[in-house]
């Protein structure tokens, strides 16, 4: 996987299957799942959807609707095929939808601010039971008694905006799994780690000289802080027993969605 540092890669076509099997060559018109030995394209998996865009080789071009982990570590792209026959062997461009990436990115990193400031407003019995991310928005569901209430809610909302008008960098370490957990990084529920984790920071504590979040996490943040723009709760419910759901939007569709309660937009 190659998505950390760029957007577009070339590789090889390993394998084609379709509708559980194997084929040869793949032709116009039709969805398959393509292998190749390296990509740009995250794969779905810790709660943040597939990428999406396009693949291309000298005699046939395709749109890419979802990435998916296989096998533990594969990725493979679901392709429509536009134009002529993809075949195992064929050298191929890859590029993923950058504005889709960046959106994504955005909200995952917001996540992550948001499980540190619902530890620090509700407490450390706070600790993460499912999430969804993709372009137009996250979901977050975490462990707690009772409903979170307004006044909670605004001072969540208003920490983690703090943390992100910061703009400082983040930082990702890879390092031993005992090592980081030992060092204090947050272990991601449902997640499984291997020999070897990516360790994301981020944030200065606003009370404490020491970062404001360290989790386990292999998916794709931003480089800044400021990237994720500005961060708004849309709404909170129970999900469970003991269990609470937080939705919230970043960037440009949080500043959309302010726009239309404000009656501007």
């Amino acid at each position: 996987f190659l998505g950390y540092d760029s957007e577009e890669a070339e590789g090889v076509i390993l394998a084609i299957f379709k509708d559980g099997g194997r084929v040869m060559a793949a032709n116009e018109g039709e969805t398959v799942e393509i292998l190749t030995n390296q990509t740009p394209f995250y794969a779905e998996s810790g709660g943040q959807a597939g990428d999406v865009g396009h693949i291309a080789s000298a005699k046939a071009r395709g749109q890419v609707a979802d990435t998916q982990k296989k096998l533990g570590a594969l990725h493979v792209h679901v392709v429509k095929i536009t134009e002529g026959t993809f075949a195992p062997g064929d050298a191929v461009d890859l590029k993923i939808d950058g504005e889709r990436r960046r959106a994504t990115r955005a909200n995952h990193s917001a996540t992550h601010l948001l499980h540190a400031a619902l530890k620090r407003v509700l407490g450390s019995h706070v600790s993460q039971k499912g999430s969804l991310v993709n372009a137009e928005r996250l979901r977050f569901d975490f462990s707690h008694p009772k409903p979170v209430t307004a006044e909670e809610l605004e001072r969540i909302e208003a920490q983690v905006n703090a943390i992100i008008r910061q703009n400082s960098d983040t930082a990702t370490r890879v390092m031993p799994t005992e090592q980081a957990v030992a060092a204090g990084a947050e272990a991601l529920f449902g997640e499984k780690y291997g020999d070897e984790v990516r360790v994301l920071t981020m944030g200065a504590d606003l009370d404490h000289p020491k970062a404001y979040s360290v989790e386990l996490c292999g998916g794709t943040h931003v480089h800044r802080l400021g990237d994720i723009g500005l961060f708004t709760i849309l709404a909170a419910s129970a999900v469970a027993a003991g269990v609470r759901r937080l939705e919230a939007l970043t960037s440009d569709h949080s500043r959309r969605y302010l726009a239309r309660q404000a009656g501007i937009a």
